[in-house]
């Protein structure tokens, strides 16, 4: 009987079985390195499953990233080829992707940080007039989530346009591409926002060139991977008045060191990489869907492009 493998790293994968089998109790599941009879296995659910184990499958269909990145996938060498790979594609993890990036964009217009401080003196501070018509969110990045995060954001009142590998025609919303576009967008941009996949043509974008193209005194939020912020520009900007402020939800190395400047630098807001976790109730019948389409060989939802790496 067709049998799904489940590896999620370093965690458990028991509450992702039993919601599984609670909605299907016909579901045959494995968690990986229990595997069996590895001709059984047809999908692969994984996350940073050890290089080599997705080749022991002769007769698997599909391959299901456990999160929105797939970057793990593809670092295997051994991974075989032209099985396809799905992401996760939530409108459940859409939402709160969306509610980090306007709850951080408030917090750095409304100047929280500066309140919090004035809080702890017991001061009470002048009255400030916050023009919220000046906030201009460009998003880097334009697909699943960042097409979800431009709409919310946009519903709110706030000026968004978007930037990303092809023009795309999102209402109401004005897209860019290619360097030029993106030139072009960072001109009339005071809040970045990074929602891009993790390719090689991605590493290190938020870097000085990119700071510099924005007006001065903007600001930089990151959800996409800790891999696209040159940390040290980051800092460097923030001392020179370039950039003003940043929330970060990723990091270059995770968890962030104990010893790393972003800790006591209170020109940075941090969370630590929860911008949008898989919210397990809505991410499994995500999965589920995948699975009954693999089986039934009709279309899948959050196919990856191969050879654009996402």
């Amino acid at each position: 009987m067709p049998t799904i493998i489940i590896n999620l790293g370093q965690e458990s994968a028991r509450k992702h079985i039993e919601e599984m089998v609670r909605l299907d109790p016909l579901l045959e599941i494995r968690e990986w390195p229990d595997i069996g009879n590895p001709e059984d296995i047809d999908i692969a659910m994984v996350w940073q499953m050890p290089h080599g184990e997705l080749a022991k499958f002769p007769n698997l269909k599909m391959i299901v990233s456990m999160a929105a990145g797939v970057d793990h996938v593809f670092l295997d060498p051994l991974r075989p080829k032209g099985i396809p790979i799905v992401r996760v594609t939530n409108p459940h993890m859409a939402r709160s992707m969306g509610h980090w990036f306007l709850m951080n964009i408030l917090r750095l217009h409304r100047e929280t940080v500066y309140f919090d401080a004035l809080r702890e003196e017991k001061i009470w501070p002048p009255e400030i007039a916050f023009d919220t018509d000046s906030v201009s969110v460009g998003i880097l990045g334009l697909g699943y989530l960042g097409t979800h995060v431009a709409q919310m954001l946009k519903a709110v009142g706030l000026k968004v346009q978007g930037w990303s590998r092809t023009e795309k025609n999102i209402d109401g919303i004005q897209s860019f591409s290619g360097e030029f576009g993106l030139d072009q967008m960072l001109v009339d941009t005071n809040f970045l926002a990074c929602l891009l996949p993790n390719t090689q043509a991605t590493k290190g974008i938020l870097n000085f060139r990119v700071f510099n193209k924005m007006p001065q005194g903007s600001y930089v939020l990151n959800a996409g991977r800790g891999s696209q912020l040159v940390e040290l520009d980051l800092l460097q900007a923030l001392d020179n008045g370039q950039i003003r402020g940043a929330a970060l939800d990723v990091f270059e190395t995770e968890p962030l060191p104990t010893n790393h400047p972003f800790w006591t630098d209170k020109r940075i807001l941090l969370t630590p990489h929860h911008a949008a976790e898989v919210y397990l109730p809505a991410v499994v019948k995500t999965f589920l869907d995948n699975i009954y389409r693999s089986r039934n060989n009709e279309p899948l939802i959050g196919l990856v492009d191969e050879e654009l790496g996402y």
